[in-house]
């Protein structure tokens, strides 16, 4: 005769287990992509600051597009004074306004004669 039947079989009970074990494989499987896909962004921002760094150097009027971009958009201070941005923004993100004329330099030093910091051999 078979044994009586129990509320949750041995088989049901190795499909569960199997269920389990998949949903496990599912999350390694989503996390290791999502990490990918974050290194891959680090990545592409790193050659794309590497070129364009690369370009202001060779190019003044880049250099001021640039430093115009970089002191509307960085705001913290630890990355304003890595990229050689003295003090607060000098203009707020909310007042840029794309078709007008760009703000005068500062007296003591124009965008197009800011040194450009160092690169750190990434390129």
């Amino acid at each position: 005769m078979s044994s009586p039947a129990t509320p949750e079989s041995d088989r049901l009970k190795k499909l569960r287990q199997q269920q389990e074990e998949l949903a496990q494989k599912i999350r390694l499987e989503e996390s290791r992509l999502k990490e990918q896909a974050r290194k891959d962004d680090t990545r592409r921002k790193i050659i794309a600051g590497a070129v364009a760094l690369d370009l202001a150097n060779n190019h003044s009027q880049f250099r001021a597009l640039l430093y115009e971009a970089l002191d509307l958009t960085v705001t913290a201070e630890r990355d304003r004074d890595l990229l050689g941005l003295a003090g607060a923004s000098s203009v707020s993100p909310q007042a840029a306004d794309p078709d007008a004329s760009p703000p005068p330099a500062r007296a003591d030093q124009s965008a197009a004669e800011k040194p450009l910091p160092e690169n750190s051999g990434s390129g």
